[in-house]
Protein backbone atom coordinates (compact mmCIF):
# COMPACT_ATOMS: atom_id res chain seq x y z
CA UNK A 1 0.00 0.00 0.00
CA UNK A 2 2.82 2.39 0.77
CA UNK A 3 3.67 2.69 -2.94
CA UNK A 4 0.25 3.97 -4.01
CA UNK A 5 -0.24 7.50 -5.27
CA UNK A 6 -3.23 9.85 -5.15
CA UNK A 7 -6.52 8.05 -4.67
CA UNK A 8 -9.38 9.16 -6.97
CA UNK A 9 -12.39 10.74 -5.23
CA UNK A 10 -14.84 7.82 -5.41
CA UNK A 11 -12.17 5.29 -4.45
CA UNK A 12 -11.10 7.53 -1.56
CA UNK A 13 -14.70 7.59 -0.33
CA UNK A 14 -14.95 3.78 -0.57
CA UNK A 15 -11.66 3.40 1.30
CA UNK A 16 -12.83 5.78 4.02
CA UNK A 17 -16.14 3.93 4.31
CA UNK A 18 -14.29 0.63 4.85
CA UNK A 19 -12.02 2.24 7.42
CA UNK A 20 -14.99 3.77 9.24
CA UNK A 21 -16.61 0.33 9.39
CA UNK A 22 -13.43 -1.11 10.93
CA UNK A 23 -13.44 1.75 13.42
CA UNK A 24 -16.97 0.70 14.48
CA UNK A 25 -15.77 -2.90 14.94
CA UNK A 26 -12.89 -1.68 17.08
CA UNK A 27 -15.17 0.54 19.15
CA UNK A 28 -17.23 -2.55 19.97
CA UNK A 29 -14.05 -4.47 20.89
CA UNK A 30 -13.11 -1.62 23.23
CA UNK A 31 -16.57 -1.65 24.83
CA UNK A 32 -16.39 -5.40 25.43
CA UNK A 33 -12.87 -5.11 26.88
CA UNK A 34 -14.19 -2.48 29.29
CA UNK A 35 -17.29 -4.50 30.18
CA UNK A 36 -15.15 -7.45 31.19
CA UNK A 37 -12.50 -5.39 32.96
CA UNK A 38 -9.77 -6.66 30.67
CA UNK A 39 -6.20 -5.44 30.92
CA UNK A 40 -5.14 -1.92 29.98
CA UNK A 41 -3.81 -3.19 26.64
CA UNK A 42 -6.09 -4.78 24.06
CA UNK A 43 -6.07 -5.73 20.37
CA UNK A 44 -7.92 -3.98 17.58
CA UNK A 45 -8.19 -4.78 13.89
CA UNK A 46 -5.91 -2.78 11.58
CA UNK A 47 -8.02 0.06 10.18
CA UNK A 48 -6.32 0.14 6.77
CA UNK A 49 -8.05 0.03 3.40
CA UNK A 50 -6.92 -3.45 2.37
CA UNK A 51 -9.79 -5.98 2.35
CA UNK A 52 -7.20 -8.75 2.77
CA UNK A 53 -5.54 -7.31 5.88
CA UNK A 54 -5.88 -9.40 9.02
CA UNK A 55 -3.28 -7.62 11.15
CA UNK A 56 -4.06 -6.78 14.75
CA UNK A 57 -2.67 -3.84 16.68
CA UNK A 58 -2.14 -3.67 20.43
CA UNK A 59 -3.23 -0.39 21.99
CA UNK A 60 -3.48 1.00 25.49
CA UNK A 61 -6.77 2.54 26.62
CA UNK A 62 -5.08 5.98 26.54
CA UNK A 63 -3.90 5.48 22.94
CA UNK A 64 -7.35 4.33 21.91
CA UNK A 65 -9.06 7.33 23.53
CA UNK A 66 -6.63 9.70 21.79
CA UNK A 67 -7.27 7.98 18.47
CA UNK A 68 -11.04 8.35 18.81
CA UNK A 69 -11.02 12.07 19.64
CA UNK A 70 -11.12 12.86 15.93
CA UNK A 71 -13.25 10.88 13.46
CA UNK A 72 -10.58 11.26 10.77
CA UNK A 73 -7.88 9.37 12.71
CA UNK A 74 -7.20 5.67 12.14
CA UNK A 75 -4.70 3.13 13.48
CA UNK A 76 -2.96 1.14 10.75
CA UNK A 77 -0.16 -1.40 10.69
CA UNK A 78 3.23 -0.09 9.49
CA UNK A 79 3.30 0.15 5.69
CA UNK A 80 -0.50 0.17 5.38
CA UNK A 81 -0.84 3.95 5.11
CA UNK A 82 -1.98 5.47 1.78
CA UNK A 83 0.20 8.40 0.66
CA UNK A 84 -1.86 11.13 -0.97
CA UNK A 85 -4.99 10.15 0.94
CA UNK A 86 -3.67 9.94 4.50
CA UNK A 87 -1.20 11.94 6.54
CA UNK A 88 0.89 10.20 9.20
CA UNK A 89 0.33 12.11 12.44
CA UNK A 90 1.93 9.72 14.91
CA UNK A 91 4.03 6.59 14.73
CA UNK A 92 5.39 4.10 17.23
CA UNK A 93 6.80 0.58 17.08
CA UNK A 94 3.30 -1.00 17.04
CA UNK A 95 1.24 1.12 14.66
CA UNK A 96 0.87 4.32 12.65
CA UNK A 97 -1.88 6.87 13.28
CA UNK A 98 -3.08 8.37 10.01
CA UNK A 99 -5.45 11.24 9.34
CA UNK A 100 -7.85 11.21 6.40
CA UNK A 101 -8.36 14.40 4.41
CA UNK A 102 -10.34 15.59 1.41
CA UNK A 103 -13.24 13.40 0.25
CA UNK A 104 -12.12 10.50 2.42
CA UNK A 105 -11.94 12.77 5.48
CA UNK A 106 -15.50 13.95 4.90
CA UNK A 107 -16.69 10.35 4.50
CA UNK A 108 -14.84 9.24 7.64
CA UNK A 109 -16.41 12.07 9.64
CA UNK A 110 -19.93 11.00 8.72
Amino acid sequence: MAGQREVPGETARQVAHRQALLREVNERINEIAGDFGLAEDFLIVCECASPDCQEQIELTQAEYKHLRRMPTLFAVFHGHEIPGDERVVRENDRFVTVEKSGDSGVTASR
